[in-house]
């Protein structure tokens, strides 16, 4: 009997006797089902769900289907792959017949295992495809002005007698955007873009709101038109196709066109407008050729700054002058019940059809900007004739605020302070009521900074529950977690997780969301690896790499914002493009994305090696130098640590690019290039116990070894008393900036112990206003400034030690630093699954680590000889080193023994490692 029921669990579950599970996790393009993506570029994800030691992938089959329904018979009629013998399932491109414009598709996918057998197939997923340039028929509008800060409103009344099987809307607008269906607002958009180059596009899924009947389309638009260093100023826009399929077969389209209804003259004030984000000179003001180096002092604008004579108001372009203007919203202007059908708007005007021909659209990938989360007040209090509310700590967004006894033109005020007692001004806003109960809820797109809001003008008393504070970001999947025996560390990591998160406003990576709102290259780099440690949605960087490549210059350089319009160039910082790239790919295992950026990334080394000295192998770029200055504590300019150790790592990233792109030839030349940047780096930078700032001073900055020791550029030997040398002295001096180089420099070369005792200097932000500042001086500069977020992501990286080395996590290190902590454990969402590290040092240094590696990966994990004495390092029980004559599991692929570690290559599974004791008989 008991036979019989073994062969009857063997027929109906087989995955009990090793069927694979089906896979999970399924993505197109790096999203889950993606309402518009651009046909030439689709690319399926998904994850192995095996926890069976060693269990990976040996083949894949991916079916494509028109249809729900035949996907489910099996009838893949777009695309059928066939048993691909691959262990790939990231990014693998499709290669079925051409997709059409604007459909929704089906796919599934299923595996084979390391023992050949197939798994289920896949839950089925969809995505829809949008449209490519010229396809589109609806023609951009505007309303007839072309006044900066403009904005307008648009309506398109459209009746249907049937219900649709899928209606979808295709929008865009330069700048931005509010779209309602029925009164319904259905999003805001579209991340902020260069239109002549990498415009973007949303899409919306309209099925379960169209009506029988009459429907109508809504849409607030805005246009800034003086962009400094956030936004392209291009022409003002909207853009609008709707399709409807019907279950006859047909479809119709609504278009944007002159048959839209268009109100020139809105409730906004564009007159006279005020902006914010100013930055303060101190004199001397003769103007610097390209940018400002010391004696000139920049400083965030608050009441002190524009009361001290010595300072000037100036638009020496360090920050957004005129990124961010007040909203000024009179509600009597504003028609009632404009965004439903029944509204009349025979009196409105027809919209102006505008050319907006060199407009170059793609479907935006990128997270889309929402509401978050509504703020409660932690306290409301009335003094000096105003209401200060304050929210606990400093976020992004927009207020919320009801009146009920304000008469009509009553002015009410909202003025933003990012720190309690008034402190650090980060504009306003101002309402003119219309009398009675109404509610302003001031959303138009990114906005404003603010801890506490200073509101005048409010009739009456303010409860707490008239008042939030809206906080707004793009859409953010947090997965990733860090944990450890500092209280202090677990604060700044989830300070600095927040602060990166709240400041990626309508899809660019804006350092802060006052002063500046700037995508910066090196602050993409800073802020967009905490999104990638920590968010299972990599496409914000993707979008980075995208911007700036569309941005790249016919002599190969970057511009130092991108999307904007800046004049000057800093080179130092276009080399973090390179290093955006290849993080990119190790996290998204994007090949097609390399294959596209390759050119650009040889254009622009080509260009930069110019900049070599042929002799001694160093780096001396022109224009503006700042990853040495980085707080004013190394030297400016000349043959430089920072410029050419960052040089180094961008030919070894090209070596690596082309590697995985099979050019040879090209990746053996870049490697030949960075091994004789690295020869001259240690032959003229140093000097045998610390490295140089620069060739022609032998002061000790510790920044510019960090440099070194963060990329493994120094002699074999020689780290632990580089690492001493730098650290001796004591606390650096460091600028918010280069803390990120210093403290990777510090972590990998072991330095943990220094590093946490550093970190310190991040706890005034704590307590102030919960948000990373730009500087670590008190008081000074920006306070709700992301680029200092980098712990974020460093914690996770040298802490918990997880370093991706092969694309999508194919293969990865875990290679923790343990100095200064007695535990760490932390949690990275990867395209493969979630890997999760813990370790902890017991009594006598002895220490366990716990990794979970997920299928289909390799993992080399480097477990720490910390303990005293003589010691074994067992795993799961088991004895793993010293090595005995054979390792008999099917997860450990290798031991290796290192000097101060062990090295243990394994596949999938979880592992259990800990550092045994061994006692010896006293006699």
């Amino acid at each position: 009997m008991r036979y019989v029921f073994v062969l009857v669990i063997a027929l109906f579950a087989p995955e009990v006797f090793g069927k694979p599970a089906a896979p999970t996790g399924l993505l197109i393009n790096g999203t889950i089902n993606p309402l518009a993506i651009d046909r030439d570029t689709t690319r399926f994800t998904w994850m192995s769900e095996d926890a069976e030691r060693g269990e990976r992938q040996t083949a894949y089959q991916i079916l494509v289907a028109s249809s729900a329904e035949r996907l489910a018979q099996g009838k893949a009629d777009y695309w059928d792959s066939s048993k691909v013998d691959s262990d790939k399932s990231a990014s693998v491109e499709y290669a079925g017949k051409p997709l059409p414009r604007t459909t929704r598709f089906w796919w599934k996918v299923r595996i084979w295992n390391q023992s050949g057998k197939p798994s289920r197939y896949s839950e089925p997923a969809y995505f829809d495809t949008g449209l490519n340039q010229g396809e589109w028929t609806a023609r951009f509008i505007w309303n007839g002005t072309s006044n900066v800060n403009n904005f307008a409103y648009f309506r398109k009344i459209f009746v249907i007698t049937n219900t649709p099987v899928l209606a979808k809307v295709y929008v865009t607008a330069h700048n931005d955007y509010l779209l309602y269906l029925n009164g319904q607002l259905l999003g805001r958009g579209p991340a902020r873009c260069d239109p002549y180059h990498y415009g973007l596009y949303n899409a919306y899924d309209i099925t379960s709101l169209i009506k029988t009947g009459t429907n109508v389309f809504a849409a607030m638009g805005h246009w800034n038109g003086l962009f400094n260093d956030s936004g392209i100023n291009a022409k003002p826009a909207f853009l609008l196709d709707a399709r409807l399929n019907f279950p006859d077969g047909s479809s119709s389209t609504i278009e944007t066109d002159d048959s839209w209804k268009a109100l020139p003259h809105t409730a906004f004030i564009e007159t006279n407008a005020t902006y914010f984000s100013v930055i303060m000179a101190k004199r001397p003001l003769t103007p610097p050729a390209n940018r400002p180096n010391p004696p000139y002092m920049w400083t965030t604008p608050d009441e002190a700054t524009y009361r001290a004579p010595e300072f000037v108001e100036t638009d020496w372009g360090n920050g957004g002058s005129s990124n961010r203007a007040a909203i000024q919203f009179d509600s009597r202007a504003e028609p009632a019940g404009w965004k439903m059908a029944d509204f009349d708007d025979s009196h409105w005007a027809s919209a102006t059809v505008v050319d907006r021909s060199g407009f170059h659209l793609f479907a935006q990938m990128a997270p889309l900007e929402r509401e978050q989360a509504e703020l409660k007040p932690v306290s409301v209090t009335f003094t000096n004739g105003a209401w200060l509310v304050d929210f606990g700590r400093c976020i992004d967004g927009w207020p919320q605020l009801t009146m009920r006894a304000n008469h009509p033109g009553d002015r009410v005020r909202v003025e933003y302070f990012q720190m309690t007692g008034e402190r650090k001004p980060a504009g306003w806003d101002q309402y003119t009521c219309s009398g009675g109960t109404e509610t302003w809820h001031a959303d138009f797109g990114r906005h404003a900074s603010f801890q506490v809001f200073k509101i005048t003008g409010y009739a009456g008393k303010l409860r707490a529950s008239d008042v939030r504070g809206i906080w707004a970001y793009c859409d953010a999947d947090v997965a990733g977690s860090f944990h450890c025996s500092s209280d202090l560390l677990n604060s700044i990591y989830e300070m600095c997780e927040r602060s990166a998160r709240q400041n990626i406003q309508q899809g660019i990576i804006s350092v802060d969301a006052n002063r500046e709102q700037s995508p910066w290259t090196a602050d993409s780099w800073n802020i967009g690896n905490v999104l990638l440690y920590n968010h299972r949605n990599t496409m914000m960087i993707d979008k980075v790499v995208r911007d700036y490549a569309g941005a790249q210059v016919p002599s190969g350089d970057f511009p130092p914002c991108s999307p904007a319009q800046r004049a000057s160039f800093i080179p130092e910082w276009s080399m973090y493009w390179p290093m955006l790239l290849w993080q990119q790919y190790l996290f998204s295992g994007d090949e097609m994305l390399l294959r596209e950026m390759s050119p650009r990334l040889a254009r622009f080394l080509g260009w930069i090696k110019a900049y070599q000295n042929p002799t001694n192998g160093l780096l001396n770029p022109p224009g503006w130098r700042i990853s040495e200055y980085a707080g004013g504590n190394m030297p400016n300019g000349g043959y430089n640590a920072a410029t050419t150790c960052q040089y180094y790592n961008d030919l070894r990233i090209a070596s690596q690019v082309f590697s995985v792109l099979g050019q040879t030839n090209e990746s053996d030349e870049y490697a030949r290039q960075a091994e004789e940047v690295k020869n001259g780096i240690n032959a003229h930078l140093f000097n045998g116990q610390y490295y140089l700032a620069r060739t022609d001073t032998n002061r000790m900055f510790p920044l510019a070894s960090a440099w070194a020791l963060r990329f493994n550029i120094e002699p074999a030997g020689t780290k632990s008393e580089i690492l001493n040398t730098i650290l001796a002295p004591g606390k650096p001096t460091l600028g918010g900036y280069g803390g990120d180089a210093f403290y990777s420099g510090v972590l990998n070369a072991g330095g943990g112990d220094f590093a946490v005792r550093d970190l310190e200097r991040y706890r005034p932000m704590i307590e102030e206003n919960k948000a990373n500042w730009e500087s670590f001086q008190y008081g000074r500069d920006e306070v709700n400034h992301a680029w200092t977020s980098y712990p974020g992501y460093i914690f996770l990286k040298y802490i918990c030690g997880i370093q991706p080395t092969g694309g999508g996590f194919a293969t990865f290190d875990v290679r923790p630093e343990t100095g200064g902590l007695t535990f760490a454990e932390g949690t990275v969402p990867t395209v493969k699954g979630l890997i999760t590290t813990r370790w902890e040092k017991g009594n006598n240094g002895r220490f366990s680590l716990s990794v979970s590696v997920p299928a289909n990966t390799h993992a080399s994990i480097y477990i720490p000889k910390l303990s005293e004495g003589d010691f074994t390092i067992a795993e799961s029980g088991r004895q793993l080193w010293p090595k005995k004559s054979g390792i008999d599991d099917a997860g450990i692929i290798s031991v290796s023994d290192e000097d101060a570690c062990v090295k243990c290559v394994v596949g999938a599974g979880e592992y259990q490692f800990k550092e045994i004791p061994q006692f010896k008989p006293p006699f």
